[in-house]
């Protein structure tokens, strides 16, 4: 996945990139009333590839309009994490795409990652929500 391709994807979607300081996190998603921004921190990011995943998992709190206050219960926020990634995943990296870079001999994490040009972690916990719904990866 190239960085700039997912630029244009936001650009589509009107939703704004802010390059700003962060704390705590390289990267969040800012929704009030109609205007949708990712904001993230250049300083934080290590590299392209890293950059995409944030980019990438963000964008999935708009797909799936799972936002929330950082203020807000613990068990909402991971509900709201866990709906993002899910839309993300579906979006970017999908069941049927995965299957077939596994069929087709790519099978590792960092494979697929580096298939995808996402961080290993991200992809790895794609990889075991598709196995479990999948009955690993049999469907």
């Amino acid at each position: 996945m190239n960085t700039d391709d997912l630029y244009k994807r936001l650009q589509q979607e009107n939703i704004h990139y802010i390059n700003q300081k962060l704390f705590f996190t390289p990267g969040a998603i800012v929704h009030y009333e109609n205007i949708t921004a990712i904001v993230v921190d250049k300083e934080q990011i290590k590299n392209s590839t890293h950059e995409n995943t944030v980019i990438i998992q963000e964008f999935g709190h708009y797909l799936a309009n799972s936002y929330y206050k950082s203020n807000d219960p613990y068990e909402i926020i991971n509900d709201m994490e866990q709906s993002a990634d899910i839309a993300a995943w579906n979006e970017f990296f999908p069941y049927n795409e995965i299957k077939q870079l596994i069929n087709s001999g790519i099978s590792t994490a960092t494979e697929i990652a580096n298939h995808f040009n996402v961080n290993s972690d991200y992809i790895a916990r794609c990889l075991d929500y598709y196995y479990d719904i999948s009955d690993g990866f049999k469907k």
